[in-house]
């Protein structure tokens, strides 16, 4: 089955809801709950128990799973590490696999990646302790930004509370081969985000060019490597910057961009049956 989901950041201007109810009328099987403070908040790290029992229900009356939270923050903070860890108590009980977020801190910095590495080992260990992953968010701009740093980590934080998550648009923006990093990093990948952007240019794309087939992410490689390497995990369409759009703009993203990468999903599977 293809587990293809979307991040509620894409309705930012609208409640948990009302993108629930677009994200399963658009065709998905599953979502990943926003707890982005600067972006939305559908997940509060603050959600009492009647609150995670009315978002369970919201999700399971719309038969889709719950993959992942998205809680990006500055894990160099003692203030923002902790509320992760509360993030992290929220997504266990709500049944929810892992949290993504990246790394912090700032590329080629040694210092900076020193203490990054060091933040990401102690939230290695408390996702562990909640029963969960830490899937770090390999990001542009970040201490881990690329499958260099990336393969460093690996080496220096060996954590089972540890996975990757793995984004073709962060690595293809400072000139990594997103193909060559799959191959390299394939037994670490425990999530994935997919979006398009015009990936020649630093800035993501305003969110009509991050709809999947209307920027220059390779993705129908990026979806063949995806199942050519084995990747059971869900893959979650990630697209910001959309708040103040209309409903039917938010929408209709995710309309177009499921029917995208659906399509490259059916065919990659049946690519690779022929090969066997």
């Amino acid at each position: 089955m293809i587990k293809l989901g979307v991040n509620t950041v894409l309705f930012a201007g609208y409640d948990l809801k009302t993108a629930i109810e677009h994200i399963k009328f658009t065709g998905y099987t599953g979502v990943e709950l926003s707890s982005i403070e600067s972006m939305v908040v559908h997940l509060s790290d603050k959600a009492n128990d009647q609150e995670l029992k009315d978002i369970k229900s919201m999700v399971e009356e719309a038969e889709l799973d719950l993959y992942c939270v998205e809680a990006a923050t500055d894990i160099l903070v003692e203030e923002k590490r902790e509320r992760t860890k509360r993030v992290f108590e929220r997504a266990s009980k709500l049944g929810i696999p892992m949290v993504t977020l990246s790394s912090a801190g700032k590329s080629n910095d040694e210092e900076q990646m020193e203490a990054s590495l060091r933040a990401i080992e102690v939230l290695s260990q408390s996702a562990y302790d909640c029963g969960i992953k830490f899937a770090l968010k390999i990001h542009y701009g970040k201490s881990i930004y690329n499958t260099r740093t990336t393969l460093r980590l690996l080496e220096e934080v060996k954590h089972p509370g540890l996975g990757i998550n793995f984004d073709a648009t962060h690595v293809g923006r400072v000139g990594d081969d997103p193909i060559e990093a799959m191959e390299v990093l394939k037994d670490h990948i425990i999530h994935m985000h997919i979006r398009d952007t015009i990936v020649e240019q630093l800035k993501i794309a305003p969110p009509e060019f991050q709809t999947a087939g209307r920027g220059t992410v390779p993705l129908a490689q990026v979806v063949q490597k995806t199942v050519d390497i084995g990747y059971d995990g869900a893959t979650v369409l990630e697209i910001i910057g959309a708040k103040e759009y209309t409903l039917p703009q938010v929408a209709a993203i995710a309309g177009e961009s499921h029917g995208y990468l659906n399509r490259l999903f059916q065919e990659a599977k049946s690519k690779k049956v022929k090969s066997h």
